[in-house]
């Protein structure tokens, strides 16, 4: 049997593992637009001298749970405990304070949005909760430290459905790790054993953007710029946003299950920043994580020093705001980020030159950060949209989606990922 995966980020990278494991899959032919493994799992290693910028995940959730956790000892990559605070920096009249998050205000926000989830959760087409006016600090800051926030779900609480997330998978508990040389770091070189382990019977190809797909029930063929491949079978793990832009066209065309799926089925919006620092404030704790409103555009910042890199100074936006971040210029950005940290601080925080930064939106094979499923129209006991991410995951003929946005439990993870690529493979 020969297949073909379209991908290689952790799902098809996994998705091959899988396959090649069974000796009675003779070929395994890995296409991926970029020029190598990782797909929306990136460590930017060269922007700042000396620190793993990871554009994507961030780190391995749920270790004992993760397969990556296992991987990264195998590979001998070093990994740290997360163990962080949260804390709100809050500005009135030219006077700034750290307050908790559990500010009786704040809470009150968060406890109004739990609730209204409570409720939305029982119907499958109800969205988390309405959108608020945000004319005070309190709403701004309740919805960003709310567990059904932009920060969670890289969606806002009146865009994704409270369904969807119900069915997500409890998790184990434990403290999230930290891959110190960078989880895209990590999951690349996994990919890079493959061609070693398998040389008869794999073959990658990098820079490759497939153009189009031919299915039937007996067989695929994968085309694309300078050539095709002709297989039994095929699994594509590109992002649900590539997909639906129409980047790929299949023949036949892809029936309505999965046209309603890749409408439901939207790629929210994340954006890091990553800047070194000249010297190291004190006001701001590593361990720590800060929450800070942006004005214009509207926003919050969550910021944050590595205990294992104190002198690099991360930003994370999410949602809407990262999503109007991301239409404007990098260097508009860092500028914006600047100004506000430095009023925050009373101009106490000082960088130099090293700077990342990412913007997922603009990345043709991205095209957003990770899953939700979307309110789309319909009363609130319409399934369509609910059914999206089971829909997308059943085979047609001989062709197989996987990746983190058909995972039920785990969505938005690199977990998913990983167990969609092996579900496919052994479909």
């Amino acid at each position: 049997m020969k297949v073909a995966i379209v991908g290689g980020g952790l799902a098809g990278i996994a998705a091959a593992y899988t396959l090649l494991g069974d000796p009675s899959v003779t070929e395994v032919h890995l296409l991926e637009a970029e020029g190598g493994y990782g797909g929306r799992a990136s460590t930017d290693t060269t922007s700042i001298p000396g620190f793993a910028f990871d554009m994507g995940a961030q780190y391995i959730q749920d270790p004992t749970l993760n397969p990556l956790t296992q991987i990264a000892k195998d590979l001998g990559f070093e990994t740290v405990e997360e163990d962080a605070d949260y804390k709100l920096r809050v500005g009135d009249d030219g006077t700034w304070e750290d307050v908790d998050t559990t500010d009786p205000e704040v809470l009150a926000v968060v406890q109004g949005i739990q609730a209204s989830y409570n409720l939305a959760k029982t119907q499958p087409n109800v969205v988390v909760a309405a959108k608020p006016r945000f004319d005070t600090q309190v709403e701004m800051f309740g919805h960003a430290t709310s567990p059904y926030g932009p920060f969670t779900e890289s969606a806002e609480t009146w865009q994704y459905l409270a369904a969807d997330r119900a069915r997500e998978g409890a998790g184990d508990g434990a403290e999230n790790l930290f891959v110190k040389r960078g989880i895209g770091t990590l999951v690349s070189a996994y990919g890079q054993l493959l061609p070693g382990l398998y040389k008869e019977r794999y073959k990658a190809r990098f820079g490759t953007r497939v153009t189009s797909i031919t299915h039937s029930d007996s067989s695929v063929t994968v085309s694309y710029a300078n050539g095709s491949v002709a297989v039994d079978a095929c699994i594509v793990t590109v992002p649900v946003s590539v997909l639906a832009s129409g980047a790929i066209s299949f023949d036949p065309p892809l029936p309505a299950a999965y046209k309603n799926a890749l409408k439901a089925l939207r790629l929210g919006s994340y954006k890091k920043l990553a800047l070194q620092l000249r010297v190291a404030p004190a006001d701001i704790v590593p361990g720590t994580n800060y929450y800070l409103i942006q004005d214009e555009p509207e926003g919050v910042w969550q910021y944050y020093r590595l205990p294992h890199a104190p002198m690099v100074l991360m930003a994370h936006a999410a949602g809407d705001f990262a999503a109007a971040l991301d239409r404007m210029a990098d260097k508009d950005v860092f500028a914006l980020f600047k100004a506000s940290i430095e009023e925050a601080y009373d101009n106490g925080v000082y960088f130099t030159n090293g700077k990342a930064i990412t913007n997922w939106s603009d990345d043709p094979s991205a095209g957003g950060a990770y899953s939700y499923t979307a309110f789309i129209g319909g009363g609130p006991n319409d399934p369509d949209a609910l059914k999206a991410r089971n829909d997308l995951g059943v085979p047609l003929d001989k062709l197989h989606f996987a990746g983190e946005a058909t995972n039920l439990k785990y969505y938005g993870t690199l977990q998913a990922a990983y167990f969609e690529g092996v579900r496919a493979a052994k479909a």
